[in-house]
Formats: structure tokens, sequence, C-alpha cells
């Protein structure tokens, strides 16, 4: 397994808590006056640099168009979520809450279709590689 994959897994990991804990602050009614918005920001921030270093690597590996875009729209996305939580955090609104948690599951599903295109662009390249070096 090398680093890329390692940071996909991490990275769908650390989403699948935040959603969590993100409904967990939802059904607390104050999220601002709970302890686990602190948690909540902290991953959200180290997401920033998880999904940058994801598409930094995509970037400078060969990889197919399709898992780029995918990851750059990841990355921007995750942007946008971390402006949106503290957009929601100055000033709560249920628009920008169901706003944040619509693109949290938009990130997931980009960074599962993310490692899906990667990976299937890795195995064609390894068959290709294979079939061209192996003695007829």
């Amino acid at each position: 397994m090398n680093n890329t994959t390692l940071a996909g897994v991490i990275g769908a990991v650390g989403l699948v808590i935040q959603i969590i804990i993100g409904f967990a602050l939802t059904g607390s009614g104050n999220p601002s006056g709970s302890m686990i918005i602190l948690p909540h920001m902290l991953i959200g921030i180290g997401g920033i640099a998880l999904v940058a270093f994801l598409a930094s690597s995509i970037f400078l590996n060969p990889a197919s168009m399709v898992s780029r875009l995918v990851y750059a729209l990841a990355f921007v996305l995750t942007l946008a979520q971390v402006a949106l939580g503290f957009r929601e955090l100055s000033s709560p609104d249920q628009m920008l809450l169901m706003t944040h948690e619509g693109i949290a599951f938009a990130i997931l599903i980009l960074l599962g279709l993310g490692g899906m295109f990667t990976a299937r662009s890795r195995r064609k390249s390894v068959v290709a590689t294979t079939t061209t070096a192996a003695p007829v």
C-alpha cells in the first residue's frame, strides 16, 4: 500500500467520522456551545491538507484526466466546506446546515470515485507493462 492509497483511506475514514460528529452536533441543539465542535473543526481543517496531498500526488504522477478532475473538485469542495462551516458558526441557518451536510456526502462520494478511477488506471498500466515486458 503506497502513501496515496493510505492517505485516501485515512481521508475517507476521517470524513465518515466528521459526518457522524456533525450529525451529533446537529442533534445537540446548540452546536457552537458543544465541546465536540473543536475536534470537528480540527479534523475539517486537517482534511484540507489531506485532500491537497491527494490532489497534488494525482497531478504529479501519471493518472487519467478524470481522476485528476475528481480530486481537484474534491479539493475545492473541501475548501468550501470549511468556509461554510465557519459561516455556519457565525450565523446559524438551516439552509447553510443542509448545504454543509450535502457537501460532506459529495466529498465522500468524490473520494471514493477518485480512488476507484486511480486504482483502475494503475491496474491498466500494470497490465500493459507486464504484457509488453513478457517474452513471447
